[in-house]
């Protein structure tokens, strides 16, 4: 069962990675607070920011990355008084410690349901990145009782196909071993975000260790059903890269559009598959603003 469970390479990979993720979550605004959260698939490590009465707000980062990768938005999702939570994704290269494989998209939400009820978020704001935009998309096919909205920005092969060439890019990335090589393609992949170049260096430092340290044992994105697609009610904003090299964004768009009853979408003009700064945080705190407050502008 154990090599079914994502795990460090080794404890050198360990401290590096998890030094890396440390100088990387300084970029967090402060003051932050830190809980573990037992499930039954391990305890998952909480980041959190903010407080209020408004609905929480729950991020869910992508695939080899940490709650790192949000610390430029984290301030524009709690102005309107909310708390913004981050979780270290179970079976991702950070502080959540796993106990049990994760093998399904059963799995994962059930997973996400426990972490939710631990953190006793009885209603709340879900908003994913690439794996982390699947991995809320489908927990609203699974668990969606708890879900207030849906944000998402580029969640891979959901909506549309893999760009030809993506995944043997990436795996030519990872074997390569070549820091210089691997570094060059993952700036092309995320393309200019507009976020501190600092904070922007430190995430890449995280996934860059992690794509080498860390072996990643989690159930591969899958494409959506138009019937799963027209199944969620939830008020959603997917938010897609017009550059992205992941998947066309053009043809994502217009499948979500016709088939997801409550939707609003934008693809961001020369946006590759990192969150743009100035979009994000106009569209999704607006979103909110939207669904929380139906006919005021």
């Amino acid at each position: 069962m154990t090599e079914q469970i994502s795990n460090f390479t080794d404890d050198a990979a360990r401290a590096r990675i998890l030094s890396a993720y440390d100088r990387a979550m300084a970029y967090w605004p402060e003051p932050r607070g830190e809980q573990d959260v037992p499930t039954r698939f391990g305890s998952t490590r909480v980041h959190s920011y903010g407080a209020g009465e408004g609905t929480p707000v729950l991020l869910l980062h992508g695939q080899s990355a940490t709650p790192a990768e949000w610390a430029p938005y984290v301030e524009a999702l709690a102005r309107a008084g909310r708390r913004v939570l981050a979780v270290d994704r179970m079976g991702e290269p950070g502080y959540s410690v796993q106990r049990l494989p994760i093998g399904s998209a059963d799995d994962t939400a059930a997973w996400l349901e426990e972490t939710l009820i631990g953190l006793g978020l009885e209603r709340v704001h879900l908003v994913g990145h690439s794996y982390g935009g699947c991995v809320a998309l489908q927990h609203a096919l699974r668990a969606p009782g708890r879900i207030v909205s849906l944000s998402v920005y580029d969640p891979p092969r959901a909506f549309a196909p893999l760009k030809p060439g993506f995944l043997l890019s990436a795996v030519v990335a990872a074997l390569s071993g070549s820091d210089g090589f691997q570094r060059r393609w993952f700036t092309r992949l995320v393309g200019d975000t507009g976020a501190n170049a600092e904070a922007a260096e430190a995430g890449m430092r995280v996934s860059l260790e992690a794509i080498n340290g860390f072996r990643i044992r989690l159930p591969q994105p899958q494409r959506m059903s138009d019937e799963e697609l027209r199944s969620i009610k939830i008020p959603t904003l997917v938010l897609l890269g017009g550059a992205d090299r992941v998947m066309d964004s053009q043809k994502a768009e217009a499948r979500v559009r016709r088939l997801i009853p409550d939707v609003r979408t934008e693809v961001v003009a020369g946006a590759g598959h990192g969150i743009p700064l100035e979009t994000f945080n106009r569209r999704v705190p607006e979103f909110l603003h939207e669904v929380e407050h139906p006919g005021i502008g």
